[in-house]
């Protein structure tokens, strides 16, 4: 790397704009963009313009040097799009360019370097250059370890490339290891950059971040802090404080939260608002089906409503839930949820689903209802909530990440409620995939 962005800025586009005075003066931030370190490891929080800073480093390396191949890389290609394409293209002076294409989400520049973005769910793409200078891996604690040991360190070796490695951390993986190497000292050739949010946002913007994250998550996603998710998941649980008994609000919609295990089945019903989520009942049935269960659900619905089954169909309801009830199942010829769409026909619900996220995400959603990083409490379960109850005190994350068919009677109520709290209540933008409202 030989190219220094400030001296580009008199010739640059309007989207580099100047860096707020803190970013500016940061000295570990000024360390990461000017150390001269072939691999640099950087779990900074959230919102800390490292991702930025890497952006505007490949399109610098790319007008200030000739016939370099540089990539920028993420988990997955719509990822790496989403997060890279239109603010490289957006950086890139239009007399710098010779050409690009939207399609395959490459920039070649008339110094003869190319720039590519690339998902490394699809490997092959990367593969396929015979030669790499240098590159970013943005959010790498999602991707593979063998991203980097089998396809972006050997296709570096020929030509000494860099590549830097940043995003926040999640938990003590592959990318925990790799920082720790970087921060050993034993090769001058990596080094570690780390530096709080708090350290670049405004301060209020920061304390509104703490009344919604626990403070695991907060630390984790704001500070950079590999944080250990061993021992018991919802930590932040108390049966003191969150086994409450309150009425039904009539003015706030029903929820049904469903997790498609067979034995045992478990849904949650309860309510939810910006401000409370409240688990008033759950359903619990062994050796059953989704008929049987829209059959319970139904039953224990006009009993909420005083018996009353017309007041029931028109009652506001929304089903959340594991979206991989979306495939066949294998005691139904229809899908989960195109059996709960008929059974349900007629009735005033809603459903609102998107693609599964993964289990610490789902985590991390439950934890900050429970305790927000600044004491606030968000979420409250009736007694009568066993199942829900039982999750809460015993899950560790070893029961999390088994198959649903080894998990015994655990996680299924947990993993139902998190599926309704992700949605409504990410700890963090939804980045993956997308939501669906029927």
């Amino acid at each position: 790397m030989t190219s220094n962005t400030t001296s580009y800025s008199r010739l640059l586009t309007q989207r580099w704009f100047t860096f707020p005075e803190q970013v500016e003066r940061h000295p570990v931030i000024q360390r990461y963009r000017h150390e001269p370190v072939r691999f640099k490891t950087v779990h900074a929080g959230r919102r800390s313009f490292k991702t930025e800073i890497a952006k505007r480093t490949l399109v610098a390396e790319c007008i200030g040097n000739r016939k370099q191949s540089l990539f920028f890389g993420a988990p997955t290609r719509d990822q790496a799009k989403r997060i890279a394409w239109n603010d490289i293209k957006q950086l890139s002076p239009p007399y710098t360019i010779a050409a690009y294409s939207d399609g395959e989400l490459w920039i070649r520049y008339k110094t003869g370097s190319e720039l590519w973005v690339i998902g490394f769910d699809a490997a092959e793409r990367f593969d396929g250059k015979s030669q790499w200078h240098g590159g970013i891996l943005d959010e790498y604690a999602d991707m593979r370890p063998d991203v980097w040991s089998e396809h972006v360190e050997p296709a570096l070796r020929d030509t000494r490339g860099w590549c830097w490695f940043i995003g926040v951390p999640e938990g003590k993986n592959h990318y925990y290891e790799l920082v720790e190497y970087a921060r050993s000292g034993e090769n001058s050739h990596w080094a570690d950059y780390c530096w709080f949010s708090s350290e670049v946002m405004h301060p209020d913007e920061i304390s509104e971040v703490k009344s919604r994250l626990d403070t695991r998550t907060y630390r984790q996603e704001y500070e950079g802090s590999f944080e250990s998710y061993e021992g018991r998941v919802y930590c932040y649980f108390s049966s003191d404080i969150h086994r409450i008994v309150r009425p039904l609000d009539w003015g706030v919609p029903l929820f049904v939260a469903c997790d498609f295990n067979v034995n045992p089945c478990v849904w949650e019903i309860g309510q939810d608002t910006d401000d409370f989520t409240y688990v008033y009942d759950e359903l619990r049935q062994g050796n059953t089906d989704i008929f049987k269960m829209c059959a319970a659900l139904k039953r224990r619905l006009v009993e909420l409503m005083s018996k009353n089954e017309h007041r029931a169909r028109m009652y506001p309801i929304r089903f959340y839930g594991d979206y991989s009830g979306m495939g066949r199942n294998f005691n139904a010829t229809l899908s989960s949820w195109e059996i709960i769409k008929q059974e349900f026909a007629g009735w005033n619900v809603e459903y609102r689903l998107q693609h599964n996220p993964n289990i610490i995400d789902r985590v991390n959603a439950v934890n900050a209802r429970m305790r927000s990083a600044t004491g606030n409490v968000s979420f409250g379960c009736n007694p009568k909530c066993v199942e829900l109850i039982r999750d809460f005190d015993m899950c560790e994350m070893d029961d999390l990440q088994q198959k649903k068919s080894q998990a015994g009677d655990r996680t299924h109520a947990s993993d139902a409620l998190g599926y309704m709290l992700h949605y409504e209540h990410p700890v963090l933008p939804k980045v993956r995939g997308e939501q669906y409202v029927w």
